[in-house]
């Protein structure tokens, strides 16, 4: 069995390995694509980006991983559900201009609103956000996925509070079905062909 540990804090060095890993995860994500066509900058926006997420989320929820980083979760919980300016700012955020295009953080951020807006409308009372799960490439279909859910979605049942999480890719759908999630609203991302989707889970 995996043993997943929730994390306090990333050593810098961690939280390095943690971006190359995640960045990997999404190479091939529809949105980021779309949003950053060329595949080096994608990798470099992303390892930084989720840099940011992690430092978010062990600032303002809780931050799940496998021993050796093939896997991670971040969980924003429901007195705060979802991201704001102010906060990101508090975490870093400031720095990503310095770092990676501006254009590619503009689209993110557009992105980023309207996702943020769907999950507001969609779920508008307290609950748990599956902000990020992402497997390295080499450890995906291994169990890690199913591990790091798991480790935390018992204890949203104890608390009886639902789950909510959001999904680009089709595939992914069977895997948080068996988990008891299900599809509350399919929508295309405007300006794309590609879909997005919101699912939630109910406490058992």
């Amino acid at each position: 069995m995996i043993e997943i540990k929730k994390m306090l804090h990333f050593p810098v060095d961690k939280l390095k390995t943690a971006g190359i890993v995640l960045s990997k995860a999404f190479r091939h994500d529809p949105v980021f694509s779309f949003l950053i066509p060329d595949t080096n900058q994608r990798l470099k926006t992303l390892n930084l980006y989720f840099q940011h997420v992690i430092k978010y989320g062990l600032r303002y929820g809780e931050v799940y991983s496998s021993p050796n980083l093939e896997g991670i979760t971040v969980w924003l919980p429901p007195n705060n559900p979802s991201h704001t300016i102010w906060k990101a700012i508090k975490t870093g955020v400031l720095v990503l201009p310095f770092k990676v295009k501006w254009k590619y953080l503009a689209l993110q951020n557009k992105f980023h609103k309207f996702s943020d807006n769907l999950h507001k409308k969609l779920v508008p009372y307290p609950h748990w956000y599956l902000s990020l799960i992402g497997v390295a490439p080499n450890h995906q279909g291994k169990g890690f996925g199913q591990q790091l859910l798991s480790a935390t979605i018992n204890r949203f049942d104890l608390e009886s509070k639902p789950v909510y999480l959001e999904t680009n890719k089709e595939k992914n759908l069977e895997i948080f079905k068996r988990f008891g999630f299900r599809i509350i609203q399919k929508i295309l991302v405007p300006g794309t062909e590609i879909f997005h989707w919101s699912l939630l889970r109910n406490p058992i």
